[in-house]
C-alpha cells in the first residue's frame, strides 16, 4: 500500500475497447515519467477486446479496475480517483503517447509555484501538427459562433478563433481556461475529496465542468510547451458513439449552462440549438429535393435532431446505476 503522497503523480487512464492504443500509451509512460514516482491506474469500462488481459499480463505494475459494463468516462475516473496517492493527478487518454520526459517536466512546473493549479501538454497529431483541443470556457459569443450555422456562414469569425485559441502559438507558457482531459495534470490538494467529476456529465463536458469549477475558485491552468503528447484524436471510444457523439456533446453543453448559468440561460440555449436544428433540417430537405442527398440521409439527420430536442443521449448508465446519486456513493479518500 502507498502512504499518502509517497508518489508524485497518480496517472488515471480510462479505457474502452482501445487495446492496441492502450498498450502504446502504457509503453510510452516509462520514458515520459523520467525520475517521477508514479502510480498508474487503468479503469476498463467493460471492454470486449482483451484490454484487461493485456494490462494484467504485460503491465503488472498497473493498478487495474475492471468494470463489467461501460459506466462512462466521469464515473470511471471517479473510481480511480478514490485510489490515488499522488501529490498530483494526471488524467490521460488511452489514445495518447507521452513524449520522453514530459511528465517529469509537468511535475517540475507545478512544484515550482504552488499557485499553479494544473498543467497540460501540447497535443500533436501523428504527423506532428498541433491539435487545437485547448479552448476557452464556453461563453455566449463562443457558443453561438461555434455550435450553430453561424460557424458555416462565417467560418473564420473572431469568436471561433478565440474559443479554440487558434492565434496562440503555444510556444511559451500559456494560460488555458479549458484544457482537455486527454492530458491534464492537477494539484491534488485543491480538488474535491469525494469525486473528481460531476456524473451528470457521463461522457462529455465533465472536464469543462471541472475546469469551470477550478476557474470560479481562482485556480489557473497552464499549457507547458516543453511537454508534448501524441494524440490519436477521437480514437478513445468516442467514435463508437453515433456521429462521434456530437448530439451527446450538445446535450452536455445545455446541462453545463443549466448548472453554471441557470435554467433560464439553459432554456435559451436549448431554444437556439433547436431552432438551429430546424434550419439545418430545412436546408437538408432542399438538398434531398434537388437530388444532392438521399431521403435516408435526411431521416438520419431528423432522428439526430429529435434526440437533441428531447435531450436523449446515446450513452446511458447501466440500469442498476443512478447517476443522480453516484456522487454520494464514495465518501472517503484512502
Amino acid at each position: 500500500m502507498f502512504q499518502e503522497h509517497e508518489v508524485d503523480v497518480s496517472i488515471i487512464i480510462v479505457n474502452w475497447n482501445t487495446r492496441d492504443l492502450l498498450r502504446s500509451c502504457l509503453q510510452a509512460l516509462a520514458s515520459a515519467r523520467g525520475g517521477v514516482r508514479a502510480q498508474v491506474l487503468v479503469v476498463d469500462n467493460g471492454s470486449i477486446d482483451g484490454s484487461p488481459m493485456l494490462v494484467a499480463e504485460e503491465f503488472p505494475w498497473v493498478e487495474l479496475v475492471k468494470n463489467s459494463e461501460n459506466v462512462g468516462f466521469a464515473r470511471a475516473n471517479n473510481q480511480a480517483y478514490q485510489r490515488t496517492r499522488g501529490r498530483y493527478v494526471l488524467l490521460l487518454n488511452p489514445d495518447t503517447e507521452m513524449r520522453g520526459g514530459s511528465i517529469e517536466l509537468m511535475v517540475e512546473f507545478l512544484d515550482a509555484d504552488s499557485q499553479r493549479a494544473g498543467v497540460t501538454a501540447v497535443l500533436r497529431n501523428p504527423d506532428g501538427t498541433v491539435q487545437r483541443y485547448h479552448k476557452r470556457l464556453p461563453r455566449w459569443r463562443y457558443v453561438l459562433f461555434s455550435e450553430t450555422i453561424l460557424r458555416n456562414l462565417f467560418p473564420r469569425n473572431r469568436w471561433t478563433r478565440a474559443f479554440y485559441m487558434h492565434d496562440e502559438p503555444f510556444q511559451s507558457m500559456t494560460e488555458v481556461e479549458q484544457p482537455p482531459a486527454a492530458c491534464l495534470m492537477l494539484r491534488q490538494s485543491i480538488l474535491a475529496p469525494s469525486s473528481l467529476f460531476d456524473e451528470q456529465f457521463p461522457i462529455f463536458y465533465n472536464d469543462v465542468d471541472l475546469c469551470r469549477w477550478l476557474y470560479d475558485r481562482g485556480h489557473r491552468l497552464f499549457l507547458l510547451p516543453g511537454a508534448e503528447v501524441m494524440h490519436h484524436g477521437g480514437a478513445g471510444g468516442v467514435c463508437e458513439l453515433p456521429d462521434q457523439g456530437i448530439i451527446d456533446s450538445l446535450i452536455g453543453l445545455v446541462r453545463y449552462y443549466r448548472k453554471h448559468e441557470g435554467p433560464l440561460c439553459a432554456g435559451v440555449l436549448w431554444l437556439i440549438l433547436t431552432t438551429n436544428s430546424l434550419l439545418v433540417l430545412g436546408g437538408g430537405l432542399g438538398k434531398v429535393l434537388l437530388g444532392r442527398r438521399s431521403p435516408q440521409w435526411w431521416g438520419h439527420e431528423f432522428a439526430k435532431r429529435v434526440r437533441l430536442a428531447i435531450g436523449q443521449e446515446a450513452f446511458h448508465y447501466p440500469k442498476d446505476m443512478n447517476p443522480d446519486l453516484m456522487s454520494c456513493v464514495v465518501t472517503c479518500r484512502h
